[in-house]
């Protein structure tokens, strides 16, 4: 029995099998830094790039060295400076790479908080787990690497929570975008009801932001623009 529980307590210290080759594409030099040796505790190739150009040309030379990437860690934003870039995004940087490696494992590693944009970032760009920047990023980076590697999807739990929630923005039309966007900049909602084109009564108003209040489980019309905000819905 103490071989077996011995045996069990060192299998588990093992590192599991991961990736070969990965590619993070970060400016931040201390986020570099903290994903690189995250990484090389199981991977034993990492690359990385502050640029999103520089990334598709590694995506590139690694085709023809017949060992391509199998995983992509990118943010999202990266800052302007002196250097022209024809790629400055993170949903570019995916489409690039995702056209060249069909089959690559991508992580979006990101302050982002647009529920919208995030939604769109597994919809529409095909992504494999997103990681919210902020605290225990280092545990959730690691989980999301294991996770992709077993074919599973992988978020931040909170943002995973809203995403949850999400279904709701279908519900959202343009009028009331155009209401929340007032309410955004400050208007009461009688002025509301006056600058909309065609002008709206302040009872249809006041019904419709109670609605949204609904929807998005808002308490307030501070917290009803927070959530609007938050979900990339204005």
């Amino acid at each position: 029995m103490g071989l077996k529980l011995t045996f069990i307590f060192l299998v588990k210290l093992i590192p599991y099998i991961m990736f070969r080759k990965v590619l993070i594409a970060e400016d931040q030099d201390t986020t570099h830094r903290g994903v690189e040796s995250i990484l090389k505790e199981t991977i034993t190739h990492v690359s990385k790039t502050k640029y999103c150009d520089d990334a598709v040309i590694k995506v590139k030379a690694s085709l023809q060295e017949g060992m391509p990437f199998e995983l992509l860690i990118t943010d999202l934003q990266f800052e302007e400076d002196h250097r022209d870039r024809s790629i400055s995004i993170g949903e570019d940087l995916i489409t690039e790479v995702k056209q060249l490696i069909p089959n690559i494992k991508i992580i979006v590693f990101s302050v982002e908080k647009g529920i919208g944009r995030i939604k769109r970032l597994y919809d529409d760009y095909g992504i494999h787990a997103f990681v919210a920047k902020g605290r225990d990023e280092s545990l959730h980076i690691k989980r999301a690497i294991q996770a992709v590697y077993n074919k599973e999807p992988y978020c931040t739990p909170k943002i995973k929570q809203l995403l949850r929630n999400v279904d709701d923005i279908d519900e959202i039309n343009d009028a009331d975008i155009k209401i929340l966007n007032f309410l955004s900049r400050g208007l009461s909602q009688k002025q509301i009801s006056e600058t909309l084109i065609p002008p709206c009564s302040l009872s249809s108003i006041e019904k419709n932001i109670s609605r949204l209040k609904v929807l998005l489980n808002a308490k307030n019309p501070v917290q009803l623009i927070s959530l609007a905000k938050d979900r990339g819905i204005i």
